[in-house]
């Protein structure tokens, strides 16, 4: 018996649609997502805790690996303390962006490194990051929802 595996991006997508809306792939919305991709990117490598932070809806939450939901303030606490202690280099690459209605669902890898600005070691990482956006009245695209995951480094081997 074969096993057919739908994107849950796309699942996510079907059943957030209204009756008579499809999900897409393509048009406007998705080039205003993209654009937001490269918005976010250019906050977390200038360190614009602001110009980030404009790019979240008024009640966002985020669901970290490992740890408790974020919402609005505590990713304000979060940026302000790893923009205010690190230098940071971020690359965004969105693998899958379906609209469905006033819902965008954004699929991305990513990787990212980070040099002290004093004490403590530099650091990098790579990783997935689901993003749902919710269209604003005013046209633009916010993270509503997210949550990401690591992808460990390959193992190395004992000498």
């Amino acid at each position: 018996m074969r096993c057919m595996l739908i994107p849950p991006v796309l699942l996510i997508a079907v059943a957030c649609t209204q009756p008579g809306e499809t999900a897409t792939t393509t048009g406007p919305d998705v080039e205003a997502i993209r654009t937001w991709v490269e918005q976010c990117a250019a906050a977390y490598n200038t360190g614009d805790i602001e110009a980030a932070l404009a790019l979240y809806a008024d009640d966002p939450l985020s669901m970290p690996p490992s740890d408790a939901v974020m919402n609005r303030q505590d990713t304000r606490a979060m940026l302000e303390t790893f923009f205010g202690e690190n230098d940071v280099q971020v690359t965004l690459q969105a693998d899958e962006i379906v609209v469905a209605g006033d819902l965008g669902v954004l699929r991305l890898s990513y990787s990212e490194s980070w040099t002290p600005r004093g004490e403590g070691e530099a650091g990098e990482q790579e990783g997935t990051w689901l993003v749902l956006l919710r269209k604003q009245p005013d046209g633009s695209w916010k993270l509503w929802r997210d949550m990401w995951s690591a992808v460990p480094p390959p193992a190395t081997e004992a000498m």
